[in-house]
């Protein structure tokens, strides 16, 4: 039985079988193809993604079938989904992603579409296309559909294929069992499945399967419109470019806002100045790209490669960059207020004069990284680690430091008013003329040696400020 699991942005995913993987290599070969890389080039499919399908790992359905027809093979055998297993299709809680259970009610009043082809010539079966509409709280009642069809129509009622979007499942039979549907369905007599309300239900014709393949080959088109002319300034919003190869592009001043990048090889591309609000960045390859003054308020860059990018003065407000790789990334006087980048890697990177306030900052590593003039006033950085990182002239006002590694940072002329630094590693750290008030976790003898280092202690406000010198 094969995989198949449902990503965010309701992205399909499915795995190619060993034996599929097999066949799919000596169809590299057969087609002239000497690596797998030249292979991605061609299509316009990121190295990652081909990579990932010949790996057997899950990759975007659309994908898939992207890369069967390119090598002229049949997707579900490539994928081992024989005859007879085309009815547990739907049984795809089997490899459920976790990211589903964290979206809970953010998955519900979605539209479901149970999409057939056309006459089976070999079978004489024909397909049909079923819309339903509900509240999906479980994904395994998707299974219990097949079973009820078959009671309203016939024995010879089968789901045969899942499309992606709004989860279209492909379902066949016989031409009496599908006209006995059909008319059962637009008669009210089956006017639900499993509880959900059937919205329409439609016969294919023979163009259905030329106009899915369009819908595909549509999304391609357009990369490639993209990677021979370049889209600067152009109205991409909302548009499918997941798992494209867009590595070198200029896409200048783009409206991308809503855009699916997830997965996209957009390495030395040029967004400067593009909108990407709200965009999907999942697991998108930004490596050296520049998207200086780019608009990134809450986009999802959750495990992106942004190594060297160049974000100085982009606007990240509210963005996921959790587990984000922006190692020795420029990301001066950006706005991070509120941002997500715990876990991410940021070693090396330059925050000088950015602002971070109320970034959720926890496990992050900023080892060696410049904060210098940063904004970290509320920033939780419980567990980071800031070893080596220059700190100088931060605020960190309310900032959470507990569990923080600050192991020979420069915290000179920083504000740490009000910081707490429970169990936090101020050893070899510089603190000339950093300020400490109210600060939660400083023992009386850290606090004697904190002042003969140079740092600046003052009574909480409303007191008369008492500040002890160096001594």
């Amino acid at each position: 039985m094969t995989h198949l699991s449902i990503r965010k942005k309701k992205k399909i995913t499915i795995p190619a079988s060993l034996e599929g993987v097999k066949i799919a290599e000596n169809a590299l070969t057969r087609l002239g193809f000497d690596s797998k890389s030249n292979f991605a080039k061609a299509q316009l499919l990121s190295r990652r993604t081909v990579s990932k399908f010949f790996q057997c790992r899950l990759i975007q359905l659309d994908s898939f079938k992207k890369i069967c027809q390119e090598l002229k093979l049949d997707w579900t055998k490539i994928a081992g989904i024989s005859e007879g297993e085309h009815s547990k299709i739907p049984e795809i809680n089997d490899g459920i992603n976790p990211d589903i259970n964290e979206l809970g009610e953010k998955m519900l009043t979605q539209k479901f579409c149970r999409q057939v082809t056309v006459r089976d010539k070999k079978t004489n079966t024909i397909k049909a296309k079923i819309k339903l509409i509900g509240d999906i709280k479980s994904w395994e009642i998707l299974s219990q559909f097949e079973f009820i069809l078959r009671e309203y129509s016939g024995d010879t009622i089968k789901i045969t294929d899942i499309k992606e979007g709004r989860i279209r499942l492909t379902v066949e039979g016989s031409q009496e069992d599908i006209d006995r549907l059909v008319s059962r369905i637009k008669s009210g007599e089956l006017k639900e499945v499993s509880g959900f309300p059937v919205e329409d239900v439609q016969i294919l014709s023979e163009s259905s399967e030329d106009d899915e393949s369009n819908e595909l080959n549509n999304k391609w088109h357009l990369v490639r419109e993209i990677v021979t002319q370049g889209i600067r300034h152009r109205n991409l919003i909302g548009v499918d470019l997941s798992d494209a190869d867009l590595s070198g592009v200029d896409l200048s001043g783009a409206d991308l806002s809503g855009a699916d990048l997830s997965g996209a090889d957009l390495s030395d591309a040029y967004l400067s100045r593009a909108n990407l609000i709200d965009a999907n960045l999942i697991d998108a390859y930004l490596i050296d790209a520049n998207l200086s003054g780019a608009y990134l308020r809450g986009a999802n860059l959750s495990g992106a490669y942004l190594r060297g990018a160049n974000l100085s003065g982009a606007y990240l407000i509210a963005a996921d960059l959790s587990g984000a790789n922006l190692r020795i990334a420029n990301l001066r006087s950006a706005n991070l207020i509120g941002a997500n980048l715990s876990g991410a890697d940021l070693r090396g990177a330059d925050f000088s004069g950015a602002d971070l306030r109320g970034a959720d900052l926890r496990g992050a590593d900023f080892s060696g990284a410049d904060l210098s003039g940063a904004g970290l006033s509320g920033a939780d950085l419980s567990g980071a680690y800031l070893i080596g990182a220059n700190l100088r002239i931060v605020y960190l006002i309310g900032a959470d430091l507990s569990g923080a590694y600050l192991s020979g940072a420069n915290l000179s002329g920083a504000n740490l008013s009000g910081a707490k630094l429970i169990d936090a590693d101020l050893s070899k750290t510089k603190v000339e003329k950093a300020r400490f008030s109210s600060n939660l976790g400083i023992s009386e003898s850290m606090k004697q040696d904190l002042i003969k280092q140079g740092a600046i202690f003052e009574d909480s406000p409303g007191d008369r400020s008492e500040v002890l010198t160096k001594v």
